[in-house]
């Protein structure tokens, strides 16, 4: 029914009110037999109109039809999700007439979509088939489906013309940005379009300003211009950058418990000075320290664009964590079995505003006792830290008491560390050996550590690609009887390597004179994964009998170092069957991680097929290998990954399982 906005009266309804009332009866009468009329004439015009169906077919249930796309499957999977025509299967009144109106329409409507494929001069024919009657008939049998059948010829692939990125009113700030947006567009000549990478190229554009010195940077217009006979679509855009906006003052809401300079300086520690230009990045970077320095449940690091661009203050919200916390946990590891532990967090110890940090933990192989005081960091981003450390550690024929005291400074950055610290190490190791020898001692030293570490990674805690490599390099001596010096060292590296790209070098071999790969080579997977790559060495320098604590020496063996062998399985073996940790380690390890498909898409599941290597000796040429190899399964959860694998030691020639939660480098 057809609506109009100012409806005029039918003349047998121009009567006053009183005349309707005393002949309401006669009306009533007059419109039913009106009514019937409208029905008999709509009846026989269905039976006079060339495209109706047969009477048989005529009911009241819901007029049935099914969709076939005859297209390239790519475009088929696309018709047949957008397809205008898709959302009237289920609609209760649907009928013959307006089924072949939605037909007709049917082309132009797929023809849009194709455009955003960048298929512009597409053949498409739509025909409306009659359904089949059952046989045999049933009654109970659901009305047979009509077919709208659309077969679609794509045409060629438009291509990409020319590209005009212009500026309207940019100050001379914008300069080094607009030649960087022209250099990074992301829809160049020759690329194939499509309506998702020219959204995508003109967001990209924005962002390129808006995170780095514009943040009111917007889209003043935008052309793209298609030329159906030679296939191309010539592109043009305007962006007003907007003015150049300056770090002003820090403003902070919301601190009762914790003093506004520790906020600051953790601030400029990231990178956002007052004053300096406004980068996205170093306000994200604020926000991220704030968070994990402990003493805040939520935070917020902003600019408002609406603020004077000269100086934008920096306005940070955050709600305050209480000031203490205890957290109890009950587990259990393949590798040590039960385990209770308290964990305790005091975020301003009282007369003296550092941040205390407790661990209990009790396994069947290993009691851990440490706390930690971290002051809050100063403006240039250091800060202050003291340890001890009360630990007890049983594995085989062995029982090492260690304890450790630790004094020094920090920097920790967003992809760098570093650190430099004193440190005093006692450590007590009894076995039936060392009691044959005589009296047991406990073997003491003091050292200078310097810590250095760079990790770039592409996201975390889920990284896909990107390197780390940490170092640690101590100076000291042994003291009580024997007074030795040492060095110590140790050096750790881990890469990610995405396989997929690989294939790009397919085409540059070939270029090269290298013979082609088979057909079922050369084409590659959906999803190929990546090799996650391991390399760890350490090595003490001293005489050969320096009494080193041995909670100075190395041990290998378990989750993150050689899988097939327990934690602290892989050492020196002495004379009684016992295993003592060694004055030179190294450890290498290569797994092949490849996420499992859902409908052909990787989904949140991976396989894993690794193989792990290492050696602790207490020198370089008595190390001999024990390799671990194994297959498992990883979750990429949010918090990280939680991989479970099974591996066997060849050398014990026996399984173990290992179980890793999170992302550790």
């Amino acid at each position: 029914m057809l609506f109009s906005s100012s409806p005029r009266r039918p003349a047998t309804q121009r009567t006053t009110w009183d005349v309707r009332a005393r002949h309401r009866a006669t009306l009533a009468g007059v419109s039913l037999c009106a009514l019937l009329g409208l029905l008999m004439a709509r009846g026989a015009q269905a039976q006079t109109t060339p495209e109706a169906l047969p009477s048989t077919t005529t009911t009241s249930a819901t007029l049935r039809f099914v969709t076939v796309v005859n297209a390239p499957p790519a475009l088929r999977s696309l018709l047949e999700r957008h397809l205008n025509i898709q959302r009237f299967q289920a609609l209760p009144d649907l009928d013959e007439p307006e089924l072949r109106r939605l037909v007709s329409q049917l082309p132009a409507d797929a023809r849009g979509l194709l455009g955003t494929q960048g298929h512009f001069s597409p053949t498409i024919t739509a025909r409306l088939l009659p359904p089949t009657p059952a046989t045999p008939p049933s009654a109970n049998a659901p009305a047979p489906a009509w077919t709208v059948e659309v077969d679609v010829a794509p045409g060629p692939t438009s291509r990409v013309g020319q590209v005009l990125v212009a500026f309207a009113h940019p100050p001379a700030e914008a300069l080094d940005r607009q030649r960087r947006v022209r250099e990074q567009w992301a829809l160049p000549s020759g690329e194939a379009f499509t309506q998702a990478a020219w959204d995508e190229a003109k967001a990209a554009a924005l962002r390129t300003l808006t995170v780095d010195g514009f943040p009111k940077a917007q889209l003043v217009g935008s052309l793209a211009d298609v030329d159906t006979e030679t296939h191309q679509v010539n592109l043009a855009v305007e962006i007003d950058p907007g003015p150049a906006f300056t770090l002003g003052p820090i403003e902070i809401e919301g601190l009762s418990r914790y003093q506004p300079q520790w906020v600051e300086n953790l601030v400029r520690a990231a990178g956002a000075l007052p004053g300096s230009p406004y980068r996205l990045q170093d306000l994200q970077n604020a926000q991220q320290r704030l968070a994990q320095s402990g003493y805040f449940d939520s935070v917020f690091v902003y600019v408002d664009p609406d603020t004077p661009p000269s100086a934008a203050p920096i306005r940070v919200q955050v709600r305050e964590a209480t000031r203490g916390r205890l957290q109890l946990g009950v587990g259990i590891s393949t590798d040590n079995g039960p385990r209770l532990s308290a964990e305790h967090v005091w975020n301003r110890v009282p007369g003296l505003d550092w941040r205390a940090l407790s661990k209990l933990k009790l396994e069947r192989d290993d009691r851990l006792l440490q706390t930690e005081l971290r002051s809050p960091v100063d403006a240039s981003g250091w800060l202050w830290s003291a340890g001890l450390k009360a630990e007890r550690v049983h594995y085989s024929l062995s029982t090492t008491t260690s304890q450790q005291l630790r004094l020094g400074k920090a920097h920790e950055g967003d992809s760098l560390n570093r650190g430099y610290f004193i440190q005093y190490d006692r450590a007590l190791t009894d076995n039936a050996e060392l009691r044959a020898a005589g009296p047991l001692q406990a073997q003491q030293s003091i050292s200078v550590n310097y810590l250095w570490s760079r990790a770039a990674f592409d996201t975390m805690p889920l990284p896909s690609r990107g390197h780390g490599l940490a170092a640690e390099l101590g100076v000291g001596t042994t003291l009580g009887q024997q007074r030795d010096p040492y060095l110590r060292t140790r050096v750790r590296w881990q890469g990610l390597l995405p396989l997929d790209g690989l294939w790009e070098l397919v085409p540059r071999l070939s270029s090269l004179g290298a013979p082609p790969l088979p057909s079922a080579v050369a084409q590659p997977a959906p999803e190929l994964g990546r090799l996650s790559l391991r390399a760890e060495a350490g090595a003490i320098v001293s005489t050969p009998l320096a009494p080193v604590p041995d909670s100075q020496r190395f041990w290998a063996g378990g989750d993150q170092s050689v899988r097939g062998y327990g934690p602290r399985e892989l050492g020196v073996t002495q004379s009684d069957g016992s295993v003592r940790p060694g004055r030179v380690m190294a450890i290498g390890s290569l797994e092949w991680q490849r996420p499992l498909l859902s409908d052909g898409k990787p989904s949140a599941w991976e396989s894993t097929v690794f193989v792990d290597a290492g050696a602790v000796a207490d020198s370089v040429a008595k190390l001999r290998a024990k390799v671990g190899v194994g297959a498992g399964v990883r979750y990429n959860s949010p918090a990280g990954p939680l991989q479970l694998d099974l591996a066997y030691g060849l050398d014990t020639q026996r399984f173990r399982i290992h179980l890793s939660v999170g992302f550790a480098f």
